[in-house]
């Protein structure tokens, strides 16, 4: 119990946390903010298509970007990733950084592989 009390005064101690804690906070602030600019953007966009039946390719290309900066905010502010995004980071520079090997799951040869109405029909033919 002792052991717990002292890790947990160690924990307190760390300024580390603590600043991190601070660029959560501000972070959770900036995607409020971002979250109101998406919404205008959604709003804007609708307008446009209604007005000229087809979207804003310069909205829809911002938009994604919102979401690329968005997700980055969302996996700093969970702890899934340490790196601070902008404006500690260049705009758009976390996403060609964080590139990762894909897992990829062993596929099995098509002949083992039956389609779902193939199985149906064997089913019923039963």
């Amino acid at each position: 119990m002792s052991e717990e009390n002292n890790q947990l005064k160690e924990n307190l101690k760390n300024t580390n946390q603590w600043i991190r804690i601070l660029y959560m906070v501000l972070f959770w602030v900036i995607l409020y903010f971002v979250m109101m600019v998406t919404g205008i953007l959604s709003f804007i966009q609708a307008l446009f298509a209604l007005a000229t039946g087809t979207d804003n390719k310069n909205i829809r290309k911002f938009a994604a970007d919102l979401t690329v900066y968005l997700n980055q905010i969302v996996l700093f502010i969970t702890y899934n990733d340490e790196r601070k995004p902008f404006p500690f980071a260049g705009w758009g520079e976390l996403e060609a950084a964080k590139e990762e090997p894909e897992v990829k799951a062993e596929a099995k040869p098509e002949a083992e592989i039956e389609p779902e109405a193939e199985i149906e029909q064997e089913k019923t033919e039963k």
